[in-house]
C-alpha cells in the first residue's frame, strides 16, 4: 500500500511538473527575450489549448483502452483493434477528399464536420460489430472482425487518397501524423463532453465491468446482460476515440499501455481502482508526447504519432515480456 502510494504521489508530481513546462515554456516568465504583450495571445490561443487538449486526449485513449481491453479480456488489447479509429480515420478521408477544403473545417453554421465525420465513421464500424456480434454472439468473432474492418477501412483510405490532389494528401498525411497544436479553446467543450460520457460509463457500470471479467456465466448468473455491456463498452470507447482522432489524429499506444500500467502497479483487475489511475499515466504518457514533440529539437514541432511510438514500443517489449498469455 505504502508503495502504491508513493508511486501516486510520484506520478502526481510528474504530471504537474510536465503540465506547467508544456504550458509556460518559451513564454516571458521563463525567457527574458521573449515580448510581454505577446504572452497572451501565444498562451491563450496556442498553448492552453493545446496542453488541455493533450490531457484530454490522454483520458480519453486510456479509458477506452481499459474498455477495449475489459471487452476482450485481453490487456493488450486497444482501439484499434475493433476498428473504431480506422474507421473514424475513414469519417476524416471522405471529409478531407470529397468534403471540400472550406468544408472539412467549418461549416456555416460554424460547426466544425471533422468530429462528426470521425464520430460517423466509427459509429459505421460499431453497428457492423454490433449487427454481427447479435447475430453471432461470439467474443473472438467481434475480435476478428474487427482486425478486418481496420485492414479494409485503411485500405478504402489508400484508394481514395490514389484520387485526391496533392494539397489533400498532404492535408490529410499532416492529420494522420498526429498533433495537438490544432485544437482551438470551442472544440475543448465536445472534447471533453465526449471524455465525460465515457468516463460515466465506465464509473457507473464498474462493478458491472469487473463481473464481465470473471467470463459470461458470471455476468448471466449476476442477472445482468453480457450483450448489453458490450454494447456500452463497444459505445463508450468508441465516442472517446472518434472524437480523440478528429482532433488530434490517429494516437498510438497510449491506449494500449496506460490500462496495463496501471493494473500493474495497483495489482488489481478492479475497474474502482485502475479508472482513475489509468487517466493519469493516459496524461503523463500524451504530455510527455507533447513535450519532446516541440523541445526535442529547436525550432521544430515532431509528429506525436513519432513521439508516442518512441515511449510506447520500450513500454510494449516490457509488457510482452512480463504478461503470461
Amino acid at each position: 500500500m505504502k508503495k502504491n502510494t508513493a508511486l501516486q504521489i510520484v506520478l502526481g508530481i510528474s504530471i504537474l511538473a510536465l503540465l506547467g513546462y508544456d504550458l509556460m515554456a518559451g513564454l516571458s516568465i521563463l525567457n527574458k527575450n521573449a515580448s510581454l504583450a505577446s504572452d497572451s495571445t501565444l498562451f491563450f490561443d496556442c498553448r492552453l489549448p493545446r496542453v488541455l487538449g493533450a490531457v484530454l486526449a490522454g483520458i480519453s485513449l486510456a479509458w477506452s483502452g481499459l474498455m477495449m481491453q475489459t471487452l476482450f479480456r485481453n490487456p493488450l488489447a486497444g482501439p484499434f483493434l475493433i476498428g473504431v479509429t480506422p474507421g473514424a480515420s475513414f469519417g476524416i478521408a471522405i471529409l478531407t477528399f470529397f468534403g471540400g477544403y472550406y468544408f472539412s473545417d467549418y461549416s456555416g453554421f460554424g460547426v466544425s464536420f471533422q468530429p462528426l465525420a470521425a464520430l460517423l465513421g466509427a459509429l459505421l464500424v460499431m453497428g457492423i460489430q454490433l449487427w454481427i456480434h447479435k447475430r453471432l454472439q461470439q467474443l473472438h468473432s467481434l475480435l476478428l472482425l474487427g482486425l478486418v474492418l481496420g485492414y479494409f477501412f485503411g485500405a478504402a483510405v489508400d484508394i481514395i487518397e490514389q484520387m485526391a490532389s496533392a494539397q489533400q494528401i498532404q492535408q490529410f498525411v499532416l492529420w494522420g501524423m498526429g498533433n495537438f497544436d490544432r485544437i482551438e479553446i470551442s472544440q475543448l467543450f465536445p472534447f471533453a463532453g465526449a471524455t465525460f460520457f465515457g468516463g460515466a460509463i465506465l464509473w457507473y457500470n464498474r462493478h458491472s465491468f469487473n463481473t464481465y471479467l470473471l467470463g459470461d456465466i458470471h455476468v448471466i448468473s449476476s442477472g445482468k446482460s453480457t450483450h448489453r455491456l458490450r454494447v456500452l463498452l463497444i459505445a463508450g470507447s468508441a465516442v472517446m476515440a472518434a472524437l480523440t482522432t478528429a482532433y488530434c489524429g490517429p494516437i498510438s499506444f497510449v491506449g494500449l499501455i496506460a490500462p496495463h500500467l496501471s493494473r500493474r502497479i495497483s495489482g488489481t483487475e478492479s475497474h474502482s481502482k485502475n479508472i482513475v489511475p489509468t487517466a493519469l499515466y493516459g496524461i503523463l504518457l500524451t504530455l510527455t508526447g507533447d513535450v519532446l514533440s516541440h523541445n526535442l529539437i529547436q525550432n521544430f514541432s515532431l509528429p506525436i504519432n513519432a513521439m508516442m511510438a518512441i515511449i510506447g514500443a520500450p513500454l510494449v517489449f516490457y509488457i510482452i515480456r512480463k504478461v503470461k498469455f
